[in-house]
């Protein structure tokens, strides 16, 4: 059975503040069709939108792009925020020039897994049943780099592929049924204008199988002021909720009238016709519906203070919840309601971990109800809503040890059953039938990448429906073992290393500091550390000070630390690799992406004798450049400015630690690889160090750009180049290794 799922939650208001506002000049380009059955004829290939009218492909209109030029709105997740390096920016010097850098194949030696295996997109990301349980809807990649939306019927005897992305001209963000014959899908591209690039979004919707495809699903601004008459929002896809009872509608928020503000809309997704629900009368970004698909909940915020507001039911009138100074108290993140739409989840401290709780919005005197928390970790997924319990029954979590905390007891046995069935994993319950018997597992380790099962209640019987990467697993990759380690001043350092099979003492490390810096390290599949094990190189991975999970104080400790105590923790987590006798301290090198990148850039700034050579991904070189760019966006100063410092009274240090400014001081050999299509973290940023790099006549640099890449290598051919570029680079450097595991270059 062939089967694959989809991307990005739809969801109401996050723990971030995502919205900013750009100018924009162009729309962006999508071509968009219809697929044959998956048994059946060719994929057709994409190509602009001027179509022939006889062509039965669908395609973006062109009305639909003419309306996009105007003032766009630019969303980026949570994480994002927190997460400087995932904030990107823009700058504007003059294109790096410098000579074509063609890409040197490795070859695979006999007995070693294979590049391509771990450089290859995983083929499915997540997988959703109908209401009914009849159908299971996925996204899936393909051998070829190429991305489908897919439905099967239950037994797997019929599958269509329905929707097609290259994932370079727009992706499948992710997609939800409406009901049992009609899926939404949001599909995001990019887009750019002058200095400038953001991604936009849009909705469409179409049968199960194949028909009735709507990509206008949003029209323009029929407002008669003249600013927002025929205006399209940037951001289309902002569903926030379902209405039961009503098959054709879904709840959504769209800036059609006030631009920065959106309202929230009844949308009928098999026409198009929308109605107005609730205007963002005091300055709504953020919404929240209960499970009535009423609208309960919205979020203002001006500067660093936050405003929840709240209708309790029986009430008219919006009653403040909570307001705050997000950089000065404690904060607080709806995470959404229980079936009594008084009911509402949060997330909040408890005894410096963020907890979950439940509290009662008519009642603001009925003190909290904690639901789950943890001593070590903070709670920071979203919540389990059991269709058939008719409740929130736990909350999703990034435990080492489970990916779910429940406090219903019904849901914690189901749990437990799986457990059984599939033991010493990670089995996550991502989604059930209405009627609770038929479920969606996904079971994965840190050496078993993630494979999809369908439970059967009924049947008893557990179904392995799809590998993420299957020509990995247990017998392939290597166990992580997490190791506790103290920096110099004290704080204690949680990590994880990867040694390759029959490894020996002092060898070749590789020091992995993670992106964002607003994340962290789990004990899960890594595709980046088990082909680093796999070629013979023992992985060290630490979640430093600003790492997300440990709280708020250990995530405020990397506050304007950006090379810094932060650096200083990657040091030392390198120096207890030598002490313990697991790294050779002549073979250290520093590898990472996005945050990670720059870490690497500033390691061989501060730290010239410790590393061998460095590979920076799409990371970041000039902290005030991109402090600056920010200053352009709305919410700046709860993202950028929280993380890094302010752009004018903090410009001796963020010069202090750019990497750009001290290219004369780095003599250790650079891998310096960036996607020319980022939107996360520009391409300027790379083209900026190497040319600083240059011009203090630094010769041991290898720059390779992307032509089509973007931050996350979404694009199978981007991964596989950076990987290949990646292993020789290593190879070459920790030549010892290379020698021991046979890696040799071919020319």
């Amino acid at each position: 059975m062939v089967l694959v799922c989809s991307g990005l939650p739809v969801a109401g208001f996050g723990r971030a503040i995502d919205r900013f506002l750009v100018p924009s000049y162009t729309g962006f380009s999508l071509a968009l069709h219809t697929v044959s059955p998956v048994s059946g004829g060719p994929a057709m290939p994409s190509r602009p939108f001027s179509v022939a009218a006889t062509d039965r492909r669908h395609c973006w209109p062109s009305t639909l792009v003419r309306s996009l030029r105007s003032v766009r709105v630019v969303a980026l997740s949570a994480t994002v925020i927190m997460s400087v390096a995932l904030i990107g920016g823009c700058r504007t010097p003059e294109r790096q020039t410098s000579d074509p850098l063609p890409v040197e194949v490795m070859e695979d030696t006999p007995g070693r897994i294979p590049l391509k295996v771990f450089a290859s997109l995983p083929l499915v990301r997540r997988m959703t049943l109908s209401p009914s349980g009849a159908h299971i809807a996925s996204i899936q990649n393909t051998a070829a780099g190429k991305t489908y939306l897919v439905v099967t019927t239950y037994d797997g005897k019929d599958a269509r592929r329905l929707l097609e992305s290259d994932n370079k001209r727009y992706s499948i963000r992710w997609f939800d049924w409406v009901n049992d014959e009609r899926l939404v899908v949001g599909v995001g591209a990019d887009d750019g204008w002058s200095n400038l690039r953001w991604t936009e979004t849009r909705l469409f919707a179409i049968n199960r199988d194949g028909s009735n495809l709507k990509t206008d699903l949003i029209s323009p601004s029929r407002d008669h002021n003249s600013f927002a008459r025929g205006y399209l929002p940037q951001l289309q896809d902002r569903v926030i909720g379902k209405i039961p009872g009503d098959n054709r509608s879904v709840l959504i928020a769209l800036d059609l009238d006030h631009h920065t503000y959106p309202d929230v809309y009844k949308l009928d997704v098999y026409t198009g016709r929308r109605e107005l629900i609730e205007r963002s009368t005091y300055g709504m970004r953020y919404w929240m519906a209960d499970r009535q698909g009423v609208v309960r909940l919205g979020t203002a915020v001006e500067g660093t203070i936050v405003h929840i507001l709240v209708k309790p039911v029986g009430q008219d009138r919006w009653q403040t919840l909570r307001k705050y100074d997000a950089l000065r108290e404690p904060d607080i993140t709806p995470l959404g309601f229980d079936e009594d739409p008084n009911m509402l989840f949060v997330a909040q401290a408890l005894d410096g971990r963020t907890a979950v709780y439940s509290i009662d919005i008519s009642d603001p005197q009925v003190p909290p109800t904690l639901r789950a928390s943890h001593a070590t970790y903070d709670i920071e997924g979203g919540l389990i809503y059991s269709s058939w319990l008719k409740h929130v029954v736990g909350v999703h979590s990034r435990l080492d040890e489970s990916a779910s905390l429940y406090w219903n007891p019904d849901a914690k046995a189901l749990q437990t059953r799986v457990d059984l069935a599939l033991p010493g994993r990670i089995n996550d319950i991502q989604d059930s039938s209405r009627n609770g018997r038929r479920h969606i597992v996904v079971s994965s380790h840190a050496t078993q990448p993630p494979q999809w099962y369908l439970y059967d209640e009924d049947l008893n019987r557990l179904t392995l429906m799809m590998d993420a990467y299957p020509k990995l697993g247990p017998n392939e990759l290597v166990e992580p073992i997490p190791v506790t380690l103290k920096a110099r001043d004290g704080t204690v350092l949680h990590g994880y290393v990867t040694r390759p099979a029959q490894a020996r003492q002092h060898a070749p490390l590789i020091l992995l500091p993670h992106g964002g810096p607003a994340s962290r390290n789990v004990l899960n599949f890594d595709y980046w550390t088990q082909f680093l094990a796999s070629r013979g190189w023992a992985v060290l991975q630490v979640n430093f000070r600003g790492s997300s999970g440990y709280g708020k104080e250990f995530l405020q400790a990397g506050f304007q630390r950006w090379g810094l105590e932060m650096q200083d923790d990657l040091t030392d987590a390198a120096q207890y690799a030598i002490e313990q006798g697991i790294a050779d301290p002549e073979r250290i090198c520093i590898v990472g992406g996005s945050y990670g990148g720059y870490a690497a850039l500033m390691g061989v700034v501060k730290t010239q004798d410790l590393y061998r050579c460095a590979v920076s991904f799409a990371g970041v070189s000039d902290l005030r450049s991109l402090l600056k760019d920010k200053r352009q966006f709305l919410g700046y100063e709860l993202g950028s400015e929280r993380q890094l410092g302010a752009w004018w009274s903090d410009r001796d240090r963020l010069k202090a630690t750019s990497p750009v400014n001290h290219a004369d001081k780095i003599r250790t050999p650079l891998l310096i690889v960036h996607g020319a299509e980022d939107r996360t973290v520009p391409v300027e940023q790379s083209r900026a160090m190497v040319e600083a790099l240059r011009d203090a006549g630094f010769t041991r640099l290898r720059y390779v750009e992307l032509p089509d890449g973007d931050h996350y290598l979404s694009r199978q051919d981007d991964r596989v180049t950076f990987f290949r570029e990646m292993e020789r680079f290593l190879a070459t450097h920790l030549d010892q290794a290379g020698a021991e595991t046979g890696l040799r270059s071919s020319q």
